[in-house]
């Protein structure tokens, strides 16, 4: 009998915990803690954030590859207008407003690259009633440019090929309230020809390949509001289309990308309203296995580009969404999503504070009690410790540096704001030097001896106002933020700083975004969640923004974001929703802390963030 060792050239070892590294990946070994054997499996894929879509809609179309996609109109609201002309090109990081399709539609399909699309069919009405079209444009990578209209009118259709060879097929001819249709057309690059119908009638299906071998799998049939979700899947040779093995998972409004041999689909719509879902499936040329990864934000009608090893998902909705994530097949390793844990709990409940430092040795000080509080503590990864109380009793204020060396500045009271500015030395605090402009909650960067302050509110109201310390004076800077507002969320360095949402009058939240190079301020992408009084913390081209509260009357959050230079990505939200909290400005994008705030009542609670990691797809073996 041959052994496990003469088939590897291993034993199969005796392990108290799992191995960490990459060699494991195919190897067995005897877990004695859990009494089990496991393994570790390569080949599965995994879902990662990309940049955000300028305008958020869904059922929209897609063309092109993963670095290289184009998003072609679509809804921009779940109320009227629901036809949008948007195209935007992505270049594997970010996206980039083109010029727009000539017909605003929703519900169309696309094909071909990001330099040479086909965008057809679609649901052209401004209330969405149900005008459907038959228009077809063409994009050269610079304009769109009508061109021959199909012979059959329809909408959520699917398609496959390129832009001078595309199949597309099945659909809705007169909705709402008709009937789903068969048909499938052929595009040469000048006209539509009518060829074999499918074997099963379907709309709000997906579908992927070329002209000549095309694969369609999934949708829906009538009678509305949900009818039947299709689980079948057909393959078109060139002539007709035959039946296969069908997905898993039966739905509709889903995405897929790939080819006829190789292929993946995510999200859709199980079954009818509020069944939206974010599993992900692959095809081998066939059959479906699901994969133990899925997209981070369930959604349907998206847009999805690519291939089974490097895909793209972008839009849809609920609610509609400017979300991006990027599909790759990786070896053993998988992701493990960042998250928040409970931490020690604050001495003192307030909120409307600062702090500093890193989540194992934090700092927090002043705030709201209510009533204005000095009190300062320290937190050493598990528990707070009081320590020497600020000179200057103050809420609002912004704090920068480490535990041990933070500078203090800005606060309230007085109403016209304040300009002390304090600095700690890991027992006491000392003045120092004021600001030259008063006011309280602006943003703050650096570190004790080279700090940015940036914005608030001060005696004329909503400041735009810049100022840099050197360890002995503040100096007013030229640079003014483009967008004046307080109570926004900063981070980075005094030369390399990053300033995002806020408060703007009268009193209406923003989520702009603002990079500073050391001499003046410019855009960047903006947040997913308009807010201000939010915790910040990381670098300008990796920061973190989490919590705060969002006017008018939408509350307290408790939404996490991600920064890369460029644009804002959604993360895992924390546990208690809070506006206010500290340390501000302080930690890094994969660890920092959220204590105390508004809940709005003030709180005690702490929370510490650990940032998205990998580890080895581990795999328990069992016997059946």
């Amino acid at each position: 009998m041959t052994t496990y060792n003469q088939l590897f050239g291993k034993y199969v070892q005796n392990l108290s915990s799992d191995p960490t590294s990459t060699d494991a990946e195919g190897q067995i070994w005897y877990n004695t803690t859990s009494g089990t054997f496991k393994t570790a499996l390569g080949g599965y894929g995994v879902w990662s954030s990309g940049g955000n879509l300028n305008t958020a809609r869904n059922n929209l179309a897609g063309a092109g590859t993963q670095t290289a996609s184009l998003a072609i109109g679509g809804s921009p609201s779940s109320a009227p207008p629901y036809a949008g002309t948007s195209s935007e090109s992505y270049n594997g990081s970010s996206w980039t407003t083109t010029p727009s399709i000539n017909t605003g539609r929703r519900s169309l399909s696309g094909s071909g690259t990001q330099t040479a699309g086909l965008t057809f069919g679609g649901d052209t009405s401004a209330a969405g009633t149900g005008s459907i079209s038959a228009a077809t444009e063409s994009w050269n990578g610079s304009a769109w440019t009508s061109v021959n209209s199909m012979n059959t009118v329809r909408a959520y259709h699917a398609s496959a090929g390129i832009q001078t060879a595309t199949l597309t097929f099945a659909g809705t001819s007169t909705a709402p309230g008709a009937p789903e249709i068969t048909t499938t057309e052929s595009f040469n690059g000048t006209s539509w020809t009518a060829v074999n119908s499918m074997n099963t009638a379907r709309f709000q299906l997906a579908g992927f390949g070329t002209q000549t071998a095309a694969l369609a799998m999934g949708g829906s049939t009538y009678p509305p509001p949900v009818g039947t979700t299709q689980s079948a899947t057909e393959s078109y040779n060139g002539t007709s289309w035959t039946t296969v093995n069908s997905m898993n998972t039966a739905r509709r409004s889903l995405g897929g990308a790939g080819t006829q041999t190789l292929g993946i689909i995510s999200a859709g719509n199980i079954v009818g309203p509020g069944t939206i879902q974010n599993v992900t499936e692959k095809w081998n040329g066939t059959s479906w296995t699901a994969n133990p990864t899925s997209l981070a934000t369930s959604r349907i009608g998206y847009g999805m580009t690519g291939s089974q090893t490097a895909a793209l998902a972008f839009g849809g909705t609920p609610p509609v969404t400017t979300a991006t994530e990027s599909w790759n097949i990786t070896g053993v390793t998988v992701p493990v999503a960042g998250s928040w844990s409970s931490g020690g709990n604050l001495n003192t409940a307030r909120s409307e504070m600062s702090g500093s430092g890193i989540s194992t040795a934090a700092l927090a000080f002043g705030g709201t009690l209510p009533g204005v509080t000095a009190a300062t503590e320290k937190y050493n990864g598990s528990a707070w410790t009081s320590t020497g109380s600020l000179n200057t009793a103050r809420r609002k204020l912004t704090g920068a540096g480490t535990q041990t060396a933070t500078l203090a500045f800005g606060g309230y009271p007085p109403i016209s704001g304040s300009s002390a500015s304090e600095s700690f030395n890991g027992s006491t605090w000392t003045n120092t030097p004021s600001m030259n402009t008063a006011r309280y909650t602006p943003g703050g960067a650096g570190v004790q001896t080279a700090a940015l302050a940036f914005g608030g509110y001060g005696s004329t109201g909503v400041s735009a106002a810049t100022e840099s310390w050197n360890g002995s004076a503040w100096t007013t800077t030229p640079a003014t933020l483009g967008t004046s507002r307080s109570n926004l969320g900063g981070c980075g360095t005094q030369t390399a700083a990053v300033g995002f949402g806020g408060y703007v009058p009268p009193l209406l939240s923003t989520n702009v975004t603002e990079k500073y190079n050391g001499t003046s301020w410019t855009s960047s992408g903006n947040m997913n969640t308009t807010r201000g009084d939010m915790g910040s913390a990381g670098t300008q081209t990796a920061a973190i923004g989490f919590g705060g509260y969002t006017f008018p009357g939408v509350g307290v959050k408790s939404a996490t974001e991600f920064y890369n230079g460029t644009s804002w990505t959604t993360m895992n939200s924390m546990t208690t929703a809070r506006y206010g909290m500290a340390p501000a400005s302080a930690g890094t994008q994969s660890s920092t802390l959220a204590a105390g705030g508004g809940t709005p009542t003030t709180s005690t609670a702490t929370e510490a963030w650990t940032g998205p990691s990998t580890t080895l797809n581990y795999k328990t073996l069992t016997t059946s």
